[in-house]
């Protein structure tokens, strides 16, 4: 009866201090990642990566096509920059392949195996203004800013908000999904298809036009089955 008294005691001990033990490494964890404690893998990796070395003679097309968020910009200067949005979610981290032949020059944004404890909510990704751009990008929930840029003719497929500013040289894009769009009012677009837009635009049978009274540089087509919502900016 003793021995099984004292192993009972000793049990009890073993199972309080297992406890304790799971109880405080959990709550380092929890404040290491409120803090963003340098010691925890989440925060050892660097997501950040360049390539500045993009030649301005050369036409580049950009393939995204990943289920994450994408903020897509514009910076001076040539090549592209990436990183990750360091928010909780399920996409890996981000490397580039490069082909070095051929017209365009094609550049393939994928995920790389990544462990689920590092996994991210998106990428973010700037081009440089100084180069001459086609994309080819599905993402979800994005935010894509496209202003100081010259592009060959693109689609963008998937949702999110687009910003079509007074400085973009397009002649020609696609949408497929669902969009918010906001065009500057300093540039002057043809939409084809079925969208949503503001009542001071123009229904012509050509399409509908921001500005009637000015020359279009810019046709946006519609897929069939779109959401697009279309506003002034």
């Amino acid at each position: 009866m003793t021995l099984i008294l004292r192993r009972s005691y000793f049990y009890e001990i073993f199972r309080n201090t297992v406890i304790t033990f799971l109880i405080i490494i959990v709550l380092i964890f929890s404040l290491g990642h409120l803090f963003d404690a340098k010691f925890l893998s989440t925060y050892q990796f660097d997501g950040f990566f360049e390539n500045k070395d993009l030649s301005v003679d050369e036409i580049y097309k950009l393939y995204i096509d990943f289920d994450g968020k994408l903020n897509l910009n514009t910076h001076s200067g040539l090549g592209y920059k990436a990183d990750i949005i360091d928010l909780p979610g399920n996409i890996g981290y981000p490397e580039t392949i490069e082909s070095v032949v051929g017209e365009p020059k094609v550049i393939i944004f994928r995920e790389i195996a990544t462990s689920n404890l590092l996994k991210v909510k998106g990428w973010d990704v700037s081009l440089g203004e100084k180069n001459i751009w086609e994309l080819d990008i599905f993402s979800i929930d994005s935010t894509i800013n496209l202003d100081n840029i010259e592009l060959q003719s693109s689609k963008l497929t998937g949702t999110g908000d687009i910003f079509l500013g007074k400085n973009l040289n397009l002649k020609n894009l696609v949408l497929s999904g669902n969009y918010e769009v906001t065009v500057s009012k300093e540039l002057s677009i043809l939409v084809k298809g079925q969208s949503e837009i503001p009542e001071s635009w123009l229904k012509a049978s050509v399409g509908n036009l921001n500005q009637p009274d000015n020359p279009y540089t810019l046709i946006i087509e519609i897929i069939d089955g779109s959401q697009v919502i279309f506003s002034d900016g």
